[in-house]
């Protein structure tokens, strides 16, 4: 197995994010699920999974659900928590349209660092009790 670098490309925390949203309603991502969702050929899916699964961040078969392993799934977790931070940065301090805010975060989460998010979201308002 190969090492896991510091940083993963853009394109595979996106699948990784993907993923993750899918493992959280479904249980388990399918290539056809993630496909639809970021909008790019099955064949493209496999590749970007298959090269997960060489991190250790995925269990991947053919024709077979796809799961994180535990090293994946506290990695999507930080893209989706990091994604959150942002959307919300945008729309609450930015003052972005919801789907600007969101296209906005999707950008600037792999740029940032963990800790530059989370200077971003100390000056986030506390959220209010509904």
């Amino acid at each position: 197995m190969k090492q896991e670098p510091d940083r993963l490309s853009r394109s595979a925390e996106d699948y990784l994010e993907c993923i993750g949203h899918l493992c959280r309603e479904k249980g388990a991502a399918r290539v056809n699920d993630i496909a639809q969702r970021l909008k790019v050929k099955k064949p493209s899916v496999t590749v970007a999974v298959r090269r997960l699964a060489d991190l250790g961040l995925v269990n991947y078969q053919q024709y077979a659900p796809i799961e994180l392993t535990a090293r994946g799934e506290q990695y999507a977790d930080q893209v989706i928590m990091a994604h959150s931070i942002l959307r919300r940065f945008m729309r609450e301090v930015a003052g972005l349209s919801r789907e600007r805010a969101n296209e906005t975060a999707c950008l600037i989460e792999h740029i940032l660092t963990l800790e530059e998010i989370h200077q971003l979201k100390k000056k986030l308002p506390p959220l209010s009790e509904h």
